[in-house]
C-alpha cells in the first residue's frame, strides 16, 4: 500500500508517518485564508485594470505575524512569499492580452465562413399561441 503511494504528488506535501497536529493545521488554514483573499483581490485588479495600490493584503505579507504565522504552520516563509508572487505572475499573464481586443489574433466568428449572420425572416422560434 505504501509502495503504490511513493509516486503519488500528495506525498510532496503530506508525509504518511507523520502524526495529525490540529493546531497547526489550524494555522495552514489561516494562511490559506489569507492568500485566497490576496489572490483574489490581485486578480480582480489586474483582470479590470484597477490601479494597483498596496492592500492589506499585502502588507499582511510583509508583517512579522506572517513570519509567525508559517512558524506555527511548520512553513517556510519565503517559500510562502515566492509561490504566491510566482501565482500572481501567472495571473497577471493571463489577463495581459486580453485587454485589447483588437490586438486578438485570427478571424472573429461573424467574420468566419462557418457562420452565417443573415437574419432568416421566414423562420422564428415562437409559435402561434
Amino acid at each position: 500500500m505504501a509502495s503504490s503511494l511513493s509516486n503519488s504528488p500528495i506525498l510532496k506535501t503530506i508525509e504518511l508517518h507523520e502524526k495529525k497536529d490540529p493546531v497547526r493545521n489550524l494555522w495552514r488554514n489561516v494562511l490559506i485564508v489569507g492568500i485566497e483573499d490576496l489572490l483574489k483581490k490581485k486578480e480582480i485588479q489586474i483582470k479590470f485594470n484597477i490601479p494597483e495600490k498596496y492592500s492589506l493584503e499585502e502588507m499582511w505579507f510583509d508583517h512579522e505575524d506572517f513570519d509567525l504565522i508559517c512558524e506555527y504552520s511548520q512553513l517556510a516563509p519565503k517559500i510562502v512569499r515566492k509561490r504566491v508572487f510566482e501565482t500572481i505572475e501567472r495571473i497577471r499573464n493571463k489577463y495581459v492580452g486580453k485587454r485589447n481586443m483588437s490586438e486578438m489574433p485570427g478571424k472573429w466568428f461573424y467574420k468566419s465562413e462557418g457562420i452565417s449572420r443573415e437574419p432568416n425572416r421566414h423562420s422564428t422560434t415562437m409559435y402561434n399561441v
